[in-house]
């Protein structure tokens, strides 16, 4: 197994970036050929290890998730196969949110609490006869990114059952959708394009409707003294 150094995820992050915008110009037809397939080829040399460490470890610092789902699919659909990338972009998001829930609740809260109590407020801790509704209402919402969302979650103590499912399935049916779509787009494939494309307006219906029925309530988020 090659050593992953550094240097390597640097690389990783600048390819993926550079070929989210190649995709996205390819898309409308601007005709990036040259960047993509070297970014592609960049990826594939340095094999799907090193590209899924960083789809799990980076967006714990704050950087996206979205340009790892684009970029997934063309990369090692073809090579790995689609069931495979897609299982594999689950198990990353499922080891990042995680990692993310113990950051936030074992490491920051204790500092942000102090920092907090100072100025005469406490965080605030969910529920479990509310966690369920928060959770589901914080990942479908728009707004935070999905990284500032798993600090929140993990900082109001959100009970980690409901919060490692909610946040793996809510991410889960985008995810599959985005490397369902790029890996059709890579192969020119209209018919996979369209359903992908489906999938998706399908999997946003779903949300949006659940947005709905959540925004017509009145959330509270209880609080209790902190330990």
């Amino acid at each position: 197994m090659k050593r992953i150094r550094a240097s390597s995820v640097v690389k990783i992050v600048l390819a993926v970036t550079l070929l989210g915008i190649g995709l996205w110009l390819l898309e409308r037809q601007a005709h990036p050929g040259v960047y993509i397939d070297r970014s592609v080829a960049f990826f594939r040399e340095a094999g799907p290890l090193p590209f899924f460490i960083a789809m799990t470890c980076l967006p714990i610092i704050g950087f996206p998730l979205s340009p790892f789902t684009v970029v997934a699919g063309p990369v090692f659909g073809p090579v790995m196969g689609v069931g495979m990338v897609i299982l594999c972009s689950i198990v990353a998001v499922t080891i990042n949110v995680a990692i993310s829930y113990w950051v936030a609740s074992r490491a920051l809260r204790p500092l942000i609490s102090r920092l907090i109590k100072r100025l005469g407020y406490e965080l605030p801790v969910i529920e479990p006869g509310t966690a369920w509704t928060i959770i589901l209402l914080v990942r479908i919402v728009p707004g935070p990114p999905f990284p500032l969302q798993s600090y929140v979650l993990g900082l109001a103590r959100a009970p980690f059952g409901p919060y490692m499912l909610v946040s793996t399935v809510v991410p889960a049916a985008y995810l599959v959708a985005m490397i369902l779509f790029g890996d059709a787009l890579m192969r020119g494939d209209r018919s996979a394009m369209i359903g992908a494309g489906v999938f998706f307006l399908v999997a946003g219906a779903v949300l949006h409707q659940l947005r709905r029925r959540f925004k017509a309530r009145k959330l509270q988020v209880k609080t209790k003294p902190m330990v």
